[in-house]
Order: structure tokens, then sequence, then C-alpha cells
């Protein structure tokens, strides 16, 4: 600074003084300049900006939160960061500012999920940068939040296809083994068949073969499940007894679910039977059951499966579930309880929708997959639950409209009546246990089998044998196929007895044939009393 007194001053005194201020307004100028800046890239961008104070709360934030969140600065200044996000990560962000306290890191980066003035969630990434004075102390926090919910969006999307795609592979793989277990089931199935027709009345080993046989239908249940599962067999609509199916998954169920869980049972006798896909039932129940285990978590819990019956007149029905209308009459019930987490409003909302999970790996449709099979079944279901109370759901099918046919004892019933007959049998399969097996059945039937490992193979022996009297053909196989064989067959000799075999079922083949169809069809691994009704129903066309 500066200071002059002029010579030629007036002679009443006046004195003028000069200050160089060409540093200040430099600084103000590099000030008005800072601060455009400071707007530029607060306000103008689509990033949300702010500061905290040492106890968390706004001091200032940009205004492109309400163009985000819908909250004007007003309504945020002076509340605390963790009102603005969900509880889940309220840990989080106060490990990250504890962090920060204890000297490191610089600044953190977090994906949270935060709330919208409507209601609605939105997933964020926000750096947080803690600010300090001389001595290191810590008296606030400034970081930038954005948008990050089409991101997380694409990268659920992606999760979902690839989970997707690992759900083909793996029907795939089950259609796969489906196959070979099934030409593994046809030799233990034929061979206990043939060992009890061949064995004396009252032998000791009768008993052991018997079993054999109960062991490999539960197994040929199994492929039909595996085949269900791989989206290649269709379902079959059976008359099926509750409980039985139950006592049958017993075993599956105890080692599917948490070992804190105790599974317990409380099934109704007598069960009216219900007319159903069984895999498709066996799917309900693996899914609530593990739905409950998976509620129940880590902690000790109950699941109790419940059967029952009871009949609901048009009244209940339209009060209870306005939004099916189910016909007044007997129903048949499957309930599962635990005593889990239980769920909210919001959640059971939304338990039905595909892919919809609380779960940070989901269980793709599983719960969806359950409303679709009971509606299906021309059912429904009804859900109650309470946060940490647990939960109850209740599957409604109507009773069968048929009585229910006791197993056991109608295979060996056939096989046990007397009946032979005469000529070649062509035999084609790729297999060599099933051609094995199947010749044995076919001799015992009085036949002579003439093999094929394949269709190619099938046409030049059908050619070079003489009256072949029957063709059972096998679909699945190399080099030529069952399909392309059976037409080719058909050039040949447009009268020909073709029976289709094959582990899927009938329903499913048929719609391959639907213009020509075969003469008839069994499903492997196939026993010798239906090979033989099969035989005589088809040389009778």
């Amino acid at each position: 600074m500066g200071q002059m007194v002029n010579p030629g001053a007036p002679e009443d005194g006046s004195i003028w003084i000069i200050q160089d201020i060409t540093e200040r307004k430099a600084m103000e100028s590099q000030l008005r300049s800072s601060e455009s800046h400071y707007r530029l890239l607060t306000e103008d961008v689509a990033d949300v900006v702010w500061k905290l104070d040492g106890e968390f709360r706004f001091t200032y934030i940009s205004p492109a939160d309400e163009k985000l969140r819908g909250f004007p600065a007003a309504e945020i200044l002076g509340h605390t960061i963790f009102e603005q996000t969900t509880e889940a990560w309220h840990d989080a962000i106060s490990a990250a500012m504890a962090s920060h306290r204890a000297g490191q890191p610089p600044s953190t980066s977090l994906e949270i999920q935060q709330r919208c003035k409507d209601g609605s969630l939105i997933w964020t990434e926000v750096s947080i940068t803690p600010e300090r004075e001389a001595n290191d102390e810590v008296t606030g926090y400034h970081g930038i939040t954005r948008d990050i919910t089409q991101r997380k969006q694409a990268a659920e999307l992606e999760q979902q296809l690839l989970h997707a795609q690992k759900l083909e592979s793996l029907g795939v793989l089950a259609g796969g083994i489906a196959h070979d277990f099934n030409n593994i089931l046809m030799a233990i199935v034929g061979n206990a068949d043939l060992a009890l027709m061949r064995m004396p009345p009252g032998a000791p080993a009768a008993d052991n073969l018997h079993r054999i046989q109960q062991a490999s239908a539960r197994a040929t249940e199994l492929t039909k499940q595996m085949l269900a599962y791989s989206g290649k067999g269709k379902f079959v609509i059976e008359t099926v007894d509750l409980n039985s199916l139950l006592e049958d998954l017993v075993h599956l169920l105890e080692v599917s679910i948490s070992k804190k869980a105790t599974l317990r049972y409380d099934l109704h006798r007598p069960l009216p039977p219900v007319d159903a896909d069984p895999t498709q039932l066996r799917q309900i129940v693996m899914n609530l059951v593990i739905n409950a285990s998976e509620a129940i978590g880590d902690k000790t819990g109950e699941i109790v499966v419940t059967t029952g019956s009871i009949v609901y007149g048009r009244h209940y029905l339209q009060e209870s579930w306005q939004e099916v209308d189910l016909p007044e009459g007997l129903y048949i019930y499957l309930m599962v309880t635990d005593t889990g987490c239980g769920m909210d409003k919001v959640t059971m909302a939304r338990l039905f929708d595909p892919f919809f999970t609380t779960k940070f790996t989901g269980r793709g449709l599983g719960m969806a997959a359950v409303q679709g099979i009971v509606k299906g079944h021309k059912g429904t279901i009804s859900i109650t639950s309470e946060p940490g109370k647990g939960t109850t759901f209740k599957v409604f099918l109507p009773a069968g409209v048929s009585q229910a046919v006791t197993a056991g004892t109608e295979g060996e019933a056939a096989g046990a009546e007397e009946w032979h007959s005469s000529g070649n049998v062509l035999l084609v399969d790729d297999e060599e246990t099933v051609r094995s097996i199947g010749a044995e059945m076919l001799k015992h039937l009085g036949f002579t089998p003439v093999l094929a490992k394949d269709g190619a193979e099938a046409l030049a022996v059908f050619r070079e044998t003489p009256e072949v009297r029957l063709v059972i053909l096998d679909l699945t196989m190399p080099r030529m196929d069952g399909r392309q064989c059976f037409r080719e067959l058909r050039r040949i000799d447009s009268s020909v007895t073709v029976v289709v075999s094959s582990g899927y079922n009938e329903q499913e083949v048929a719609e391959e044939f639907r213009d020509t169809p075969p003469s008839g069809f069994i499903q492997k691994p196939y026993h010798l009393a239906p090979l033989k009704e099969i035989i005589k129903k088809a040389l009778r066309h």
C-alpha cells in the first residue's frame, strides 16, 4: 500500500490517498471463476455432489439429487446420510466412515440402494472422501453419488441369461443321464423279470427279486423326473396317492434341507387320490420344503408337512379366492409350515414373480413354477406369513374322479398269464444291454429275435430277413435314428408292424408320429408283462 500527499492540494487541506488493489481484484476474479467452475461441476452434471458435517448431516447437496430422487435440497439439508439409504446399507456406510477416522483409506466407493421420494429404490455408486484438519482429525465428508440402476439391471439380466443357459445345459445333461440310466435299468428290470419266471414257486430268492423290481420302479420314476427337468418329457396325469408320494420323498427331503431344520409329517389317512402328474407334485413338495428350509436358515426350526381333505362350498371358495373360479366339492390339501423368518406384505405380493428372490443367488422360477403347476391342476394356493413368525403354504387340488389303483401285483399277474407266439421280431437299439435282455424276453415269448444296433443296419437286416412279424424300434440312435428308420421301413413295406420304444412317454412320441402312427409304443425300461401285452395288441391290428 502506498500513500502520497498532493503538493497541489487546495488550501482546505484535502488529501488524496491511492491504494493498489490489483491483487485483490485478481483474487476476486479467481474466486468468481472458481465458484463458476464449482457450480459447473456440481450443478450442471448428472452426478450428485454433496457435503456432510462431522455428524454425517448434509450441509450441501447439488440440484441433481432432485432430478435423481425427487427430493428438493431443502428436504435433505440437515438430515443424515443414513436417512437416505436402506437399512441394509447402514453398517457398510458406518464401517467406511469408521475406517476413515482410523486413518485409512483416503476414500471409499460403495454400491448402495437409496430411497426416492415416491418410495421406490434406486442403485447408486457413492464415493466418500473425508475432510481433515491439520491434525488429521476428520471434520466432515464430501462425495459423489452416481445412478447405476440401469447398469445393475443389465448385470442382473445377464446373470439371469447365464442362469437360463446353465439350466439348459443341465437339462441336456439330465436328458443324457436319463437315457443311459434307462438302458441300465432295462437290464436290471428284464433280468429280474426273467429270473422270477424261471424260478420255482416258493423259492427263497423270489423276495429278493421282488425288492429289485420295487427299487427299479422307483429308479424309473427318477428317470422320468430327469426327463421332465430336461424339458423333453411331457407331463402325464395319473391317479396319485399324495401320502405315498410324500413317503417316497422322505429321504430326498431330509438330505435337501438344513441340518438345523427338523422335518415332521402329519398325514391324514385315508386320503382320497388326486388326478395329477406325480413329477409335478414332487416339484411342488421339493420347492415348498426347500423354501421353508431357507426361511429357517442357520437357526433351529421346524418344518411340518400336512395332508388332508376338505369339502368346500361355492360361497366359501368365492370369499377365499376371488381371483380363481373353483368348483365346489372335495379338495385335497398339502400344507407346509415353517418357523422361519416369515415375510412382509411387500415380499408376499411379489413371491410368485419369475426370478424374484430375497436371496442373492435366487432360485429362478421356483415359486412361479409352483403356482403354474397348481393352476394347471385346477387348484389354488394360499399363504399366511408374518415377519419373525414363520410361513404356511397351503396347496388345494381337486380330488380325483377315479379310484386309486393298488400297484405292485398288476404286472406280476399279467406276467403270470402264459402266452406264446412265434416268428421273427426285429429288435433295433443302439445299446447292447437292451438288445441282449430284449432278445431274452422275446425268446421267452416264443419269438426268434433278430437284432440291429441302429437304423441303417435295421433296414439292411429287414430286407434280408424273411417274414419279419414285428419291429421294436428305439428312437434315439446314431447314424439313423428311429424316426427316419420308421419312414424307410414303411417305404419298403407299408404294412410293417412297428412298436416304438423310448425313454420318453407316449404323449411325447405321439406328436412326432402324428401323420403315420406306429402300431404300438412301449416306454423303457419295460417289464416282460407289458412287452407281451403290447406285442399281442400290435399283432392283432
